[in-house]
């Protein structure tokens, strides 16, 4: 991503170097050429046409761009800067329907930046084959024709994430640029949240805290199942590493508790000085502590001390009782995570909320020991206490509660994910009056990412009961997200009743996520009765063959003989990308051991895709089969695709760990 364009023009190829730019290259007529900043002409020449375009503002060698194919353009504009869609012909509905919010974007955050969009023009190229999600090309972003999509799928899925995503990047990674990756997060972390903030505006706060939600998730994902490290650090061996659920996810929910530190006129004030004073050129962490420091009189040194440039987030054990003869409530706060030189013991101001007889009182405390103990002087016993009720801090939480409380909550919290993290409580207390809670619930709440939570708590319950409230639920919601994970949750219920629900419904899906979803539940009933139905699904064509992986899926679940020569076919060049991409990963959950998929994924390391690639690598890491090393170590070495080396690495050290396990040294 980061330090590819020497490899095409000669350039001083690192972040830190600026220049202005200019393109002028000729193509054949039936070809149009896209670059940076303003066109200055585009004329007749011979049998081609001469594109001249001129970008006048100092940008980074990385971001230069050159795009060139048989494009439909699509005219749209922001007050007077033209805003342009490029696209293969025939696909022009799709392109708008993806790109059609890029003008709201733009004046959303010009207005609340307080700096206008930068450049002449704004243009965004659907590129087929393209190995990233977006590429943040000043004035010229790439994006991946993947993300054009048709009527059908646009009811459950937007393109809107990913165009604020590099949208975003004009001002964060274009205009004000890291002086060196080690600061990465000033380009990745920025783009991330606000790409957040734009679905806050759009669609409302519980959409914006679910979508942050899912980036904390992402991150302690990553931090638990593969490594830990600072935000900002300079030990790394390829510039890709950097880019990963730290940079984007962890670095957006860091920057939302600097918001919510500062409020949000400091907030927007701060980032307006560093925009500003920062502008085409090249900045550091610390610009922004200064930035933030000078606008508002707040030193917030000691918090990106904790945050930044350590690892790490703060693991609370929160117990709460009432002492009725002095009618006060306690709260007791341990600080659980390990301290160690990369991960701090956190000190950060965390809100307690207390509900008595219907009345919210709010408390807020300096947590920044070990182990801390609040009090605070009540009319009555609590009927709901909260810790970090606006669920500010990144931080995992352990608060035990009796089910009574954890019932008022699920009904009566008014932030999303308070209502989400009951029922997961009240899924492990597993009692039939929590069930019941947990049945009413998910028919009455009304915003769908909960009801979501819910449905995926009653689906891990596994019982009887739960498998019920699923299948009234099933009966009577509409949303086509809801459906997808009632489908999902399915697949732990094996037995001829889910089989005839899910067969009777799934086909008339509105949804294509929907119907996908309900392919791969019957997929784990296992019935290789379905197998016929599964091939037919092979042969339906759907957005981003939607319906073909998921027929993958299923006959790689069924684990019946002729799943290995099906997904074996499909992993072949020819297919569509993603189709062979999860027959790959199929394979892997299939043929651990078996020679001859072992030899199959080892002749697609070699597949001209890189993404394809990348999927063959990490499966033969799941094998722990030393046979398959010499192959992945030709992947380690050489000017390949950081992304591809390192996936290479892990998954050889993965598998000597894995044989180590298996045949441990004698000792």
């Amino acid at each position: 991503m980061c330090t590819h364009n020497r490899h095409w023009f000669p350039c001083h190829d690192a972040p830190q170097e600026r220049a202005t730019t200019e393109m002028i290259v000729t193509v054949p007529a039936k070809y149009t050429a896209i670059s940076n900043g303003a066109l200055i002409s585009a004329k007749r020449r011979g049998a081609g046409r001469t594109f001249h375009w001129k970008h006048q503002v100092p940008h980074p060698p990385y971001l230069v761009s050159l795009a060139v194919g048989e494009f439909t353009e699509i005219k749209d504009r922001w007050n007077r800067v033209p805003v342009l869609y490029f696209c293969q012909p025939g696909r022009e509905e799709d392109a708008k329907r993806a790109f059609g919010k890029t003008p709201q974007m733009i004046d959303f955050f010009s207005k609340k930046l307080g700096v206008p969009y930068p450049y002449a023009k704004y243009s965004q190229v659907a590129a087929i084959d393209f190995i990233y999600g977006g590429m943040e090309n000043t004035s010229c972003t790439t994006q991946t024709a993947l993300t054009l999509h048709d009527a059908r799928a646009h009811i459950d899925f937007s393109s809107d994430p990913l165009v604020a995503h590099e949208l975003a990047h004009q001002w964060f990674g274009d205009l004000v640029t890291c002086k060196d990756w080690s600061h990465a997060w000033l380009n990745e972390s920025f783009a991330t949240y606000f790409e957040a903030l734009f679905r806050e505006h759009d669609l409302g706060q519980d959409e914006f805290v679910y979508e942050m939600y899912g980036n904390a998730e992402a991150y302690f994902d990553e931090d638990r199942e593969r490594y830990r490290r600072p935000l900002s650090t300079k030990f790394y061996k390829n510039t890709n590493d950097l880019f990963d659920r730290h940079l984007y996810e962890k670095g957006s929910c860091i920057l939302h508790m600097i918001r919510r530190l500062l409020g949000d006129a400091d907030w927007w004030r701060s980032i307006h000085t560093y925009l500003v004073r920062h502008r085409a050129t090249g900045v550091e962490t610390v610009d922004l502590i200064e930035a933030i420091q000078e606008t508002t009189g707040k030193n917030l040194r000691r918090f990106f001390d904790q945050w930044v440039y350590k690892g790490g987030h703060p693991e609370y054990k929160v117990r709460t009782w009432w002492n009725a003869k002095d009618k006060e409530v306690f709260l007791r706060v341990l600080q659980t995570n390990a301290v160690s030189e990369e991960t701090p013991l956190f000190s950060m101001p965390v809100e307690f909320a207390v509900t008595v007889g219907g009345k919210v009182r709010r408390f807020t405390e300096t947590v920044d020991k070990k182990e801390q103990l609040f009090s605070y002087s009540l009319p009555a016993a609590p009927d709901l206490v909260l810790f970090d009720p606006d669920h500010t801090i990144l931080k995992r939480v352990d608060f035990a509660k009796p089910e009574t409380m954890w019932v008022i909550q699920l009904t009566e919290d008014p932030h999303v994910l308070g209502r989400a993290y009951a029922a997961a409580a009240l899924g492990r207390i597993g009692s039939p009056s929590a069930l019941q809670a947990l049945r009413q619930a998910l028919i009455k709440e009304k915003f769908w990412g909960v009801q979501v939570e819910i449905a995926r708590t009653l689906g891990n319950m596994r019982s009887t009961g739960a498998l019920d409230a699923l299948l009234d639920a099933f009966r009577q919601i509409k949303h086509p997200k809801v459906r997808r994970a009632l489908y999902e949750t399915f697949g732990n219920y094996p037995s001829s009743r889910v089989v005839t629900e899910v067969r009777a419904r799934f086909g008339k899906e509105e949804s294509y996520f929907a119907e996908a979803e309900g392919l791969r539940t019957l997929g784990r009933m296992k019935d290789p009765a379905l197998l016929g139905l599964f091939k037919e699904y092979l042969k339906k064509d759907s957005w981003n063959d939607i319906f073909r992986c998921a027929a993958a899926d299923a006959i790689g679940a069924l684990q019946v003989g002729e799943s290995y020569s099906l997904l074996k076919e499909y992993s072949r060049y020819g297919h569509h990308p993603n189709l062979r991409m999860t027959a790959i990963r199929r394979l892997g959950m299939l043929g651990g051991g078996r020679e001859d998929v072992q030899n199959h994924l080892v002749e697609l390391l070699s597949d001209p895709y890189l993404l394809v690639q990348l999927a063959v690598v990490r499966t033969l890491g799941s094998f722990a089969d030393e046979r398959v090393t010499d192959a992945l170590m030709k992947y380690t070495t050489g000017d390949l695709d950081g992304r591809l080396k390192r996936a290479a690495e892990e998954a050889v050290r993965k598998i000597r760990k894995g044989m180590e396990q298996e045949f441990p040294t004698p000792k």
